[in-house]
């Protein structure tokens, strides 16, 4: 996972991209948990591309996208936001991710 600043990520939302990212502050517990459970989702879905964001670092972002609390995973898909709070499985962030990548049958088990 790449760490993108909040210019970058303006940036990639102003453009219309289509992109994920986590958001997380480096002494969060459960942060360092959320960020496990996406690296394995990635060495599984090689084609998913998440960036990662230190919302101490992005507050214009946070406020924006309404983002509640850490960890927290962010689609942005055409203007629209989509959140994920509750990193239970990785199966559920994988399920989260997987409208966004379409194109990733690698390893997928429906």
């Amino acid at each position: 996972m790449a760490e993108r600043t909040e210019a970058e990520l303006v940036a990639r939302a102003n453009a219309g991209e289509s992109f994920a990212v986590f958001l997380y502050t480096p002494l969060c517990g459960t942060c360092k948990v959320a960020s496990r459970m996406l690296e394995v989702v990635m060495a599984m879905r090689p084609s998913y591309e998440v960036d990662r964001a230190n919302i101490h670092f992005t507050p214009r972002l946070a406020q924006e996208w309404r983002v509640e609390s850490v960890p927290c995973l962010v689609a942005f898909e055409g203007g629209e936001v989509r959140k994920l709070y509750a990193f239970r499985s990785v199966e559920t962030v994988d399920r989260f991710l997987k409208p966004l990548f379409p194109d990733s049958g690698v390893g997928r088990s429906e």
